[in-house]
């Protein structure tokens, strides 16, 4: 299964532009919102909203599922190893047996992480999978067997073992729960495949029961298969002695078991946290408060009990501030929600979803630590209709809908049925055809002879979809990614080339569309792939496409040298912080050679962030060069998914913390490798090699075993990238008259600071006799009151504050980004720019700021340059973004029609090149068409 981190390209899109709108919660005031949804099957419906506001961004994903389609239903995700055991959610969903039928998913049930168990029950169809641990803190989700859902908490879980010999009875304290040393534990098969065992506990007693009838009795013993017809009994302490005393071999026996709800009435449940929306009320008080703004999961259930609500919002990250409980409270009621639970959060949300006409799952939001965390289990929806063969409708996709002329993009078509199923179709005998642009078809592969937009549709059986493109002029500029290659002999590694027109668009080319250069001896390009040769060798590769080429560096195969085979002790144990015990010796275990290394580490007396070192002699592994990479044997079984590490410190003495894998959570021995950063200047030590948690409540003990640990050495590239001597001229970078009443010339220069030297000052009398001939000068952040006190008053300088003026049918637009973005600066600019940007009529438009244009919040940053886009797309405006503080020459560079022009400020230092370091920027303006010049404030003498 391919997991794609995202999809954009949905069948229903809707967007919604809202400009000061306060929602529910008085806590955001809410600046801009887009809305996307789409139907997943005729029950379940896909919404993903992301949602401006003051305090940063709120990034909602809902499922929304109809209780009254029959076709629809809800399941308990977990572990085909058990549900003692954790995977992430992608890997929950693709190894259940349904697997093809699941929608949508989310995580699920808050749990131990000291233990690894879950708090709340399980039920799937009236069968107790696993109980509640009835803390009146975490409430839990229902679904009774008559279809109605509901939340409550489960007061009463009782269960309990009879002895039917002797009449003995034996209080069951948990079913399939790790608590074993404080309760009689009852295991069976949906706990996993082995008992607890001395591993656990080394004073324990396990009572192996199949079909009711006592089989062994197991004291202090190994754990062993929990049989598929029966189930183990586990506990120690009095309570050990009491079964030891109670109970013998062949003994019948019978298991009573009984909850309030009833879980026999229940056709599911599954454990969460605190209720946070009761009858269309937010409590005063949560029975589980987790107080600040965090990414969050919670279930809602509408007023009428057939809809259930799914929803994730997404924290802990410079755009996503995150929701309190309450925040979220108020979202689900605006969503629709009467009563609602909060699951688990934080690091664990996340949400999958398999869009319409796909096969996947993908992961839809942005889990806070950039990864997937293992979890106990998930709640999914089920889609169980049977797959027709007609097709309902299509989708339209490609990989990049901006195309060069005479270069050739692929479209991939995809059905679904009347139930939403994905249906099989031959997009290459789908009848295709291109409206706006001409061009011709290979089958579904469309290659434009003409620049312009266009659309593209396909016909098959009687179905349509379309999807628009924007085909591009002659190329300028071309890129090879990654443009560094690293590859193992025979390894394949993916290539993109992007190319760019003199507007700034850029567009994917097929590696088929473009002219190769590949050196003998070092691979091949096939279908946007580069495979390596069979040789360590190390060269160049070149593209070329209508005279612009682009390079790539590349090498293959690794000279390998191992550092440590652990066939002797070569380092000792250390531990952060102190109540942190644990062990490094070496161990038969080995996976080549005589022996390996055993890390042994107790982690549960350490509630914050914990580390086992295996810390090398001399002050580490010294290494003479740099080598690409390090790898090394890990031997997972008991790494319980903690994180391995390693420290490297370079000549500078600068340390660099590795990752040799992000969880350490498999059997048996797998090879895992680090890259060491190139910016570690050799020689290097290797000082150390660590399993470390950062989850306080993540506390546990185990151990790993490593073997080979090795360095790995590319070949060093002799042959340096060309430089491109091309002369790309900017068409608008040329000298202009003033051809109407309309047309006017502005000067535009960075911060003019720091006069006083003579040179200063004569540049200052320069420069404001420049501006005595413009009818506008600009300067960003600061100028100098010597300057100032020279300028006539058609000066601006851009600081602080907003504002918009305008200039014969110009729009001169002033915004302050100082602190890292316009939000952070003053919110109140994006409703106030929103507004002005909804009603503007100009033919030009002049966006000025006085920082640098990289924004802190890269969302916002996004939705900046979108905002101007849309703006020369649907006005036909003429863009032109302006930034200070800029140290270099003052330049420009365009992206998608949009002109960003860097303003380069007065020199700091005392040494000036007089013509070469003091320039100054000058544009004419005509009819809305903008020209421009970069000019020498003195002009160097023309020697005779």
């Amino acid at each position: 299964m391919n997991l794609k981190k995202s999809f954009i390209k949905l069948l229903i899109i809707t967007i919604v532009f809202n400009i000061f709108i306060t929602f529910s919660s008085a806590e955001f005031i809410e600046i801009y919102e887009e809305n996307w949804s789409e139907k997943l099957s005729k029950g379940v419906t896909y919404e993903k909203i992301l949602r401006f506001t003051d305090k940063g961004w709120l990034h909602l994903n809902v499922l929304r599922v109809d209780l009254d389609d029959r076709y629809t239903s809800l399941d308990v995700l977990t572990s085909n190893r058990g549900i003692s055991d954790r995977d992430t959610l992608t890997g929950l969903a693709f190894k259940n047996e349904s697997a093809e039928k699941i929608l949508g998913a989310t995580n699920g049930h808050f749990y131990d992480s000291r233990l690894f168990t879950t708090i709340g029950p399980i039920v799937r169809d009236g069968q107790l999978i696993t109980s509640s641990k009835n803390s009146p803190d975490f409430a839990t989700f229902n679904i009774d067997q008559d279809g109605n859902p509901f939340i409550d908490y489960w007061t009463t879980n009782n269960q309990r073992i009879i002895n039917l010999k002797n009449q003995a009875l034996l209080n069951i304290g948990y079913k399939n729960k790790s608590y074993i040393n404080s309760s009689v534990i009852l295991l069976d098969r949906h706990w996993g495949d082995f008992s607890f065992g001395v591993e656990k506990n080394e004073n324990i007693v396990e009572m192996v029961i199949v079909k009711d009838k006592v089989k062994e009795i197991r004291n202090n013993l190994e754990a062993v298969h929990i049989p598929e017809n029966g189930y183990i009994v586990a506990a120690t302490g009095s309570l050990k002695d009491y079964i030891i005393n109670n109970f013998s071999i062949n003994d019948r026996v019978r298991v009573e078991e009984a909850s309030e709800p009833d879980f026999e009435n229940m056709a599911l449940s599954v454990g969460g946290g605190a209720v946070i929306l009761k009858d269309g009320l937010i409590p005063h008080e949560f029975s589980l408060s987790i107080p600040g703004r965090h990414p969050r999961t919670a279930l809602g259930i509408s007023r009428d009990n057939k809809e259930i609500i799914m929803l994730t919002i997404d924290g802990r990250s410079t755009s996503y501030p995150g929701v309190s409980q309450k925040e979220l409270a108020e979202l689900l009621i605006e969503l629709g929600a009467y009563n609602a639970i909060n699951l688990d959060g934080g690091g664990s949300t996340e949400m999958i979803v398999r869009p319409l006409g796909e096969k996947d799952l993908s992961i839809v939001n942005e889990p806070s630590g950039g990864f997937e965390r293992r979890i106990m289990n998930g709640l999914a929806v089920l889609n169980s209709s049977r797959p027709k063969s007609s097709l309902k409708g299509l989708k339209v996709e490609s990989s990049d809908t901006n195309i060069f002329v005479n270069t050739s993009r692929e479209f991939e078509l995809k059905g679904y049925d009347v139930n939403y199923n994905p249906v099989e179709v031959n997009p290459t005998k789908a009848k295709w055809r291109v409206d706006g642009v001409e061009g011709r078809f290979i089958k579904n592969r469309f290659i434009p002879s003409s620049s312009g937009k266009g659309t593209i549709t396909a016909s098959y059986k009687g179905e349509t979809a379309s999807i628009d493109i924007r085909v591009l002029d002659n190329p300028i500029k071309l890129e090879i990614s990654p443009s560094k290659i690293y590859a193992e002999t025979k390894h394949q590694i993916p290539i993109s080339v992007t190319a760019a027109d003199d507007e700034g668009y850029t567009a994917r080319i097929h590696s088929d569309d473009l002219f190769w250069s590949i050196p003998d001896g070092i691979g091949e390009i096939e279908n946007n792939t580069f495979i390596a040769s069979q040789n360590i060798n190390s060269d160049l590769l070149m593209a070329s496409i209508n005279g612009v080429n682009a390079y790539a560096q590349v090498t293959t195969g690794y000279l390998k040298i191992i550092l440590d085979d652990f066939e002797r002790i070569n380092g000792s144990f250390l531990a952060y912080p102190n109540e942190v015990t644990g062990s490094f010796k070496l161990s038969s275990r080995e996976k080549s050679g005589k022996s390996s290394g055993k890390l042994s580490y107790d982690f549960e007396n350490a509630p914050d962030t914990k580390a086992a070192y295996i810390l090398f002699n001399n002050g580490g592994i010294h290494l003479k060069e740099r080598p690409e990479k390090l790898g090394l044997w890990v031997y997972g079984n008991k790494g319980n998914s903690h994180w391995l590490r390693g420290k490297v410190t370079d000549s500078a003495g600068n340390t660099f913390n590795l990752t040799f894998d992000r969880y350490v959570d498999w059997d048996g021995w797998k090879f895992v490798e680090a890259n060491i950063p190139s910016s570690a200047a050799a020689p290097l030590k290797l000082e150390r090699i660590y399993l470390v948690e950062t989850e306080p409540c993540y506390q546990d003990s185990g151990y790993i075993y490593v073997d080979d640990l090795t360095a790995f050495y590319k070949s060093k590239i002799n042959k340096e990238i060309p430089k491109d001597t091309r002369i790309n001229f900017d068409k608008r970078n040329i000298y202009a008259d003033l051809k109407s009443e309309n047309s006017f010339r502005f000067l535009a220069h960075g911060s003019v600071g720091n006069i006083n030297t003579l040179l200063d000052n004569l540049a200052v009398n320069k420069l404001s006799s420049i501006s005595e001939d413009m009818d506008l000068s600009i300067f960003t952040n600061h100028v100098d009151s010597k300057l100032t006190e020279k300028l006539s008053d058609s000066y601006s300088v851009i600081s602080s504050g907003y504002s918009h003026t305008e200039l014969k049918n110009s729009s001169f637009i002033k915004l302050d980004n100082r602190n890292g973005g316009i939000r952070a600066t003053d919110y109140n600019q994006w409703i106030w720019l929103l507004d002005l940007l909804d009603k503007i009529d100009s033919d030009s438009v002049f966006v000025t700021l006085p920082s640098d244009l990289k924004f802190k919040d890269e969302l916002e940053e996004e939705l900046f340059f979108d905002t101007f886009k849309k703006l020369k797309e649907e006005k036909g405006i003429d863009v032109w973004i302006f930034a200070g503080e800029h140290d270099k020459d003052s330049e420009i560079q365009t992206m998608d029609g949009i002109r960003i022009v860097k303003l380069k400020s007065y020199p700091a230092q005392n040494t000036i090149d007089i013509y070469n370091d003091l320039k100054y920027m000058v544009f004419t303006v005509n009819d809305g068409y903008v020209t421009y010049e970069i000019k020498n404030i003195f002009e160097k003498p023309v020697e005779n």
